[in-house]
């Protein structure tokens, strides 16, 4: 039959297959649950007893319906196939021979839902004996929703136990099964695939876990072939434990006054369950501390210190553990204290180390006590410690080890607790050695020890080959001339046979000392005197051993050179004003190094120094100082100062400063002299160095020819015939005036402080000679000029402000009047010179400058030049502000508005109209312009540049002529504008 007509077969042999159904069996579930957008495998299988199929490979699946045979499935006609079935069905595992018919369906859609479906083999080829395939189907039921995975857990649910957990699904796909992930970590996880029955298939992941808590939460995620999937999760609610308590300890056995750390430890595996820990040692301090050891383990630890006596031998030492959960435990040690060996019953005390000098001797100091009474016969013994064994190294009755054969013997007396030992003839294979004494009269080998038990009551010998330098030392400062002693000592081991010293090549003044400085130390020690010298440097000391070391100290002296107080040979006493006088200042010192400075606290006076030798090593510095004192020095202190290298010395004396009054005039009645009338001030200031001008006028309708200064002596100090004048005043003294017009003024130059007077004027016409009254003058020396004075200026001012500003000064000497320096550079600057009293003039400079920009406070300086280059200075500060502003309006930008370009334009018109001015002498310093804006610079670049064109010393006023006229001219600054 072929495969296009079996139905119509069908009808026509019906009656013969129902006869032959009984010959076959077909298993098909009669229905199936399959899984939306997944796939499904109906399980299919048949058998026959009788009537075999010709073709038993060949299976057709059909759709139940009442009239025909809907494909669901034909490999040979796969276009005939219905629609909702068409592309998605297959046989599954199908081989030759089995006897399978299992449809696979992928995907699932919901067309598939409550379809009746069944299957048909050989359907070409029908029959008597054909089977009835559609009296047996199976419906499909699709479901959109993915069922829970099972979650099972096999093992001891406890914490930090290991337990087997298995995640399960049963579906319908075995071709294409389901992936199952568990939120735990991956150890040794197993995919199982398994047929659970009949178009029933179950899919398990298994793994082991260690469980970390008591409520941990395992979760497991299914995923089906076509997206679908679906979680469950599981709480363990494990149990939580507590491992026993434990004990540690160091060593099985624990030394008596040693102290041990002794741990007890609690181990359990949920932190909610901290426990406390107990000693039943409650006054012996323990810390606790706990810590998480694995991701399911805590522990806590009461490390206890415990230090053991003899008493708590075989004694328990016990932890109690109480935990939060109610639970508790405890644990004990038998304790196993072993006895010190040093604290049987006696005790010694000898030095942890001393130190030795090969080839000499050395002492280790020893004392020991009995805690009752000591006993008789006792027996002292050295050993060399070791970690085992006891080698002898001093033993009465027995040899000792080689190295110490014959270098050792007990100094003092056992009876009185002395157990020293003396070592003689020391080697380097002695040292790093370690000793110590054993009295008892039970030999050591009878107690039982732990090694390093006596290694802090051993002494330690150190052998050295390299002697230590002495040590010097110097009773107080070594002062030259004075008598000084020097100390050399060293310590040593060895009293029998002590080092050799000597100072400087000699041995001391009398025999070396010795003194016990600690046990088993001695010092050694040598002195000598002797009287210091200027050129004793240090002294040495050297010093040798028994071995032949040797070593040698050296003491820096550094010697001092002692002066004594400075006296002022003749105090002034009362001193006239003005008037010169000799004041000498002394001092003696030792030392021609030490020579020293002898400061005075008046400046601007002459001094004069020089030294000269006393006597041996003893020198004396004198100092002169030419004081001129004023009446504004009364009541001050004159005080000289020697300042040496290393000190200085001060004397002083009230200052007594008497006024000048104007003595009588006293006249020779036998003189047939005229007398005229003249204007001369009694008194006038001079600045020594500098000059001095002496107004004088008189009246005399009849001319004379020639003027005379003198002293009231006769001396003369000026003359026109320079033959007459005292070599003193040649060349310094000149007429100011005309004596035609009555003008008698005297210029003194660079006059000297002697140089007071007074000083008269007489005149002679011929043989005729006239004197004057009032005609005599007193010089009153000054050795510093005056301060000058600054016109007030505003605390506050602007950047780019223009100021004007005045500086002053008096002075005696019209002729060379002052010159100012200013600090600044000036826009402008103007000089005028006035007589404010017949002798004193006074000088002004006054400047215009501009503030430039700088924030702060900032100095302006004044600086009066006096003739001969003496010099004062005043300074005031200005605090200036605006610096920001200025230098915008400064830094013009290119764009400027035309209201800004015809104001610029107006400043140029003036400009130029003021530097016409100028060159035509126009003298309008008002319309003195500030500097162009490219010229301009900042406060401190002008303040740290000094313009010397601007500061250009005002000319002189000429010479000659008329004193009064010159002195009343005003004096013009020919400075420009600073352009």
């Amino acid at each position: 039959m072929s495969g296009c007509c079996p139905i119509l077969l069908s009808f026509c042999l019906i009656g013969s297959i129902f006869s032959m159904s009984w010959a076959w069996q077909v298993d098909l579930p009669h229905k199936i649950e399959g899984l939306l957008n997944s796939c499904l495998v109906i399980p299919c299988s048949f058998d026959y007893y009788q009537y075999p199929p010709n073709d038993p490979d060949r299976v057709v699946w059909y759709k139940y319906v009442s009239k025909g045979y809907p494909l669901v499935y034909d490999n040979w006609y796969p276009n005939k196939v219905i629609s909702i079935f068409k592309g998605k069905t297959q046989r599954y595992n199908q081989q030759p021979g089995y006897k399978t018919c299992s449809l696979r369906i992928y995907p699932v859609t919901w067309s598939h839902h409550r379809q009746k479906i069944y299957p048909w083999v050989d359907p070409e080829h029908v029959g008597r004996s054909t089977y009835r395939f559609f009296d047996k189907t199976v419906t499909i039921e699709v479901t959109g929703i993915a069922k829970k995975p099972d979650i099972m857990i096999v093992g001891d649910m406890k914490v930090g136990q290991n337990v087997q957990v298995e995640c399960s699904v049963y579906h319908t796909c075995p071709s294409d099964p389901p992936t199952l992930k568990l939120s735990i970590p991956e150890r040794g996880n197993q995919m199982t695939h398994t047929t659970w029955s009949m178009g029933l298939y179950k899919s398990s992941v298994t793994s082991t876990m260690t469980i970390e808590n008591d409520l941990q939460i395992v979760e497991c995620t299914v995923w089906h072939p076509g997206g679908q999937h679906a979680s469950t999760s599981k709480t363990l609610n494990a149990k939580c434990s507590f491992s026993p308590l434990t004990i540690s300890a160091p060593q099985n056995e624990f030394l008596e006054g040693y102290a041990s750390k002794v741990a007890c430890t609690a181990s359990y595996t949920c932190p909610k369950h901290i426990p406390t820990l107990k000693w039943n040692y409650e006054n012996v301090p323990a810390s606790t501390e706990s810590s998480k050891i694995t991701n399911t383990m805590w522990k806590t630890v009461s490390t206890l210190t415990f230090t053991p006596s003899a008493n708590d031998h075989w004694r328990s030492l016990t932890c109690y553990a109480l935990f939060s959960g109610g639970g508790r435990q405890e644990k004990s040690i038998t304790l196993r204290v072993k006895r010190n060996m040093v604290s049987r019953g006696w005790s010694f005390t000898s030095p942890g180390s001393i130190t030795g000098m090969r080839g000499s001797c050395i002492i280790i100091p020893c004392r020991f006590t009995y805690s009752t009474a000591q006993p008789a016969g006792l027996r002292v013994i050295w050993y060399l410690y070791q970690s085992n064994g006891y080698p002898p190294v001093l033993d009465q009755t027995h040899s000792v080890i080689s190295k110490f054969q014959g270098k050792t013997s007990l100094i003092g007396s056992v009876k009185e607790g002395n157990c020293s030992l003396k070592i003689e003839g020391l080697q380097m294979s002695h040292n790093q050695d370690r000793l110590y004494p054993w009295i008892d009269k039970n030999p050591i080998t009878s107690f039982h020890t732990k090694d390093g038990l006596l290694y802090d009551k051993t002494t330690q010998l150190i052998v050295s080959d390299h002697a230590q330098k002495p040590q010097l030392n110097i009773g107080g400062i070594p002062r030259v001339g004075e008598k000084s002693k020097v100390s050399c000592s060293v310590r040593h081991t060895c009293p029998s046979a002590p080092p050799t010293l000597t100072l400087n090549g000699e041995s001391g003044d009398s025999p070396p000392t010795e003194t016990l400085v600690s046990d088993g130390i001695w010092e050694r020690t040598i002195e000598r005197t002797w009287t210091v010298k200027e050129e004793d440097q240090s002294v040495n000391c050297a010093v040798q051993y028994q071995g032949g070391q040797r070593a040698t100290g050296e003491l820096q002296l550094n010697v001092e050179c002692p002066y004594e107080e400075i006296t002022m040979v003749k105090p002034p006493g009362e001193v006239p004003e003005g008037v010169a006088t000799n004041i000498t200042c002394s001092v003696s010192y030792t030392c021609k190094k030490n020579k020293p400075t002898i400061e005075w606290n008046f400046e601007n006076m002459h001094i004069s120094s020089y030294t000269k030798p006393s006597m041996s090593n003893t020198y004396e510095a004198v100092s002169n100082l030419t004081f001129i004192g004023s009446m504004g020095d009364d009541g001050k202190l004159l005080t000289c100062t020697a300042k040496f290298l290393m000190g200085e010395t001060s004397n002083r004396t009230v200052l007594h400063i008497k006024k000048y009054i104007k003595p009588a005039e006293e006249r020779d009645p036998n003189e047939n002299n005229t007398i005229l009338a003249a204007n001369v001030p009694f008194r006038i200031t001079g600045l020594t160095h500098s000059c001095v001008v002496i107004p004088c006028s008189f009246c005399y309708e009849r001319p004379l020819t020639r003027g005379i200064w003198s002293k009231e002596s006769g001396d003369v100090i000026y003359h026109n015939s320079q033959s007459n004048v005292l070599d003193h005043f040649k060349g310094r003294t000149r007429l100011l005036g005309d004596l035609m017009e009555g003008n008698c003024s005297l210029e003194i130059d660079n006059i000297m402080p002697f140089d007071n007077g007074p000083f008269c004027f007489h005149a002679e016409k011929g043989h005729e000679k006239y004197i004057f009254n009032n005609s005599c003058v007193f010089i009153i020396m000054k050795a510093t000029p005056g301060k000058p004075v600054m016109s007030p200026l505003p605390k506050d001012v602007s950047a780019g402000s223009v100021i004007t500003v005045s500086c002053s000064v008096t002075h005696t000497c019209p002729s060379h009047p002052p010159e100012f320096s200013w600090s600044i550079p000036i826009l402008s600057s103007e000089v005028t010179h006035i007589m404010r009293t017949q002798d004193i003039w006074e000088i002004t400079s006054t400047i215009t400058f501009m503030v430039a920009g700088g924030d702060g406070v900032k100095n302006l300086t004044c600086t009066a030049i006096f003739w001969r280059d003496k010099q004062q200075a005043r300074t005031v500060q200005l605090n200036v502000m605006g610096s920001l502003m200025y230098q915008v309006r400064s830094s013009l930008p290119i764009s400027i508005p035309v209201s800004a370009l015809v104001l610029i334009a107006v400043i140029l018109a003036a400009v130029l109209g003021v530097i016409v001015c100028r060159k035509r002498r126009c003298v309008n310093d008002s319309l003195t312009p500030p500097p162009r804006p490219e010229k301009r610079r900042s406060l401190w670049d002008r303040l740290s540049r000094r313009d010397l064109e601007h500061n250009k010393k005002p000319p002189r006023p000429p010479k000659g002529g008329i004193i009064w006229s010159q002195l009343s001219r005003r004096q013009r600054s020919s400075d420009d504008f600073r352009l």
